[in-house]
């Protein structure tokens, strides 16, 4: 199965989007399919609007900040615009997140080994 997302699920609740933004945006969804169907088993099964929540926040992620910057700062004049870019912009890549992972249903790796551990009595 496919993520059935399309370039105006991800324009909607947040604006409209490029014609540019919209091709890359198509790319993404296919990207997005992959991934989704690689880090979640059985990811056919889930609810649709869920699948396709999760593949819309990932692209928009990538839309956001397509340059991956961590910080910008732009000079123009006298004038200065930039500032730090959020964290879960700033490696401009699609990713699922480990949030967007436990809302499907995958939870995280459990490790086995430890240096230490401190039980209170």
């Amino acid at each position: 199965m496919a993520v059935y997302v399309r370039p105006e699920d991800v324009a909607a609740g947040w604006r409209p989007l490029t014609d540019a933004e919209a091709t890359t945006a198509l790319g993404l969804i296919d990207e997005a399919s992959i991934l989704l169907h690689v880090e979640v088993p059985g990811v056919d099964l889930l609810d649709e609007a869920l699948v396709r929540f999760v593949a819309v926040r990932m692209i928009r992620r990538v839309l956001k900040n397509p340059g991956g910057y961590r910080i910008r700062n732009e000079s123009i004049d006298d004038y200065t615009d930039g500032g730090t870019i959020d964290s879960a912009l700033s490696t401009g890549e699609l990713y699922v997140s480990e949030q967007e992972l436990g809302w499907l249903g995958v939870k995280p790796e459990a490790t086995t080994t430890r240096s230490f551990e401190i039980r209170p009595a």
